[in-house]
């Protein structure tokens, strides 16, 4: 066997053994990972999924008065479940006392930005301590998705807001700087119902969508998504960033239960 052959086939072999620890290799999950969606809804809105170690947690809201209204339709809407007292007045005393935690607020546009934005960026002025401004660190992040502003209009609000969007075309370098999660309709890519495996086709979009957005240097997450154990596994697989869930509870003791077993 001569010597380049002989490199060939130590180069082929290496190349093989990493590919192998780099398969096997786990990531771990934790609550930090996880998504309270629409979280008003739940039975203890923020604090349940706070208490929980949850890293990110979204609230719907509507215009009225002036004040921001937490619902997913205007014909829920109560006075009093304001923005205020449901997330901004609690996150103020719990960020002031839990001085290492971390959090992302999504705030959901239901109505027009142009009427949203600015109450938005009146009403949270009391989080600023702990907002992450101009790419510092900071232990709030704030982030508008829904109906968010065109592109263009991305630069004319304040650097502690960043933006959800459903994809990364159309965006300068500039632009693209604002965006910190991608969020997808996972019916856009399957219609798995969270029994069984998903289809080899339909696992290929969605590696392809994900592959996308972390070669963008972005975060990902699927909403219209199953809701359980299979689903959630599934997720962590296919290494979705956000797992999003109604169910708080659950989601939090299997991800808990999981990372004990992995660091065992």
């Amino acid at each position: 066997m001569n010597k380049l052959l002989k490199i060939t086939i130590t180069l082929a072999a290496l190349l093989n053994v990493a590919s192998v620890v780099s398969a096997q290799k786990k990531q771990i999950y934790t609550v930090a990972d996880a998504h309270a969606h629409n979280d008003y809804a739940n039975k203890n809105p923020f604090y349940g999924a706070y208490d929980k170690g949850f890293g990110s947690i979204e609230a719907d809201v509507f215009a009225v008065d002036g004040k921001l209204m937490v619902a997913h339709a205007e014909k829920d809407i109560k006075p009093q479940r304001t923005l205020k007292n449901m997330y901004i007045d609690p996150l103020v005393k719990k960020l002031k006392v839990d001085t290492a935690r971390q959090l992302r607020l999504l705030i959901d546009l239901k109505v027009d930005y142009h009427i949203l934005m600015p109450l938005i960026i009146k009403e949270l002025e009391p989080l600023m301590d702990y907002a992450a401004v101009n790419g510092l660190p900071g232990r709030l992040h704030v982030v508008i998705t829904g109906g968010v502003p065109p592109a263009v209009e991305l630069a004319n609000y304040p650097t502690w807001l960043t933006f959800d969007v459903d994809h990364l075309t159309g965006f300068t370098t500039q632009q693209l700087q604002r965006i910190s999660l991608l969020s997808y309709n996972f019916r856009k890519y399957s219609k798995w119902k969270g029994t069984g495996k998903i289809s080899t086709v339909e696992t290929a979009k969605l590696l392809g969508v994900i592959d996308s957005v972390h070669n963008a240097g972005k975060m990902i997450r699927f909403w219209e998504t199953p809701d359980n154990k299979t689903a959630w596994q599934a997720f962590i697989g296919l290494g979705v960033d956000v797992i999003g869930t109604d169910k708080v509870e659950k989601l939090g003791n299997f991800l808990n239960d999981r990372n004990k077993k992995e660091l065992n």
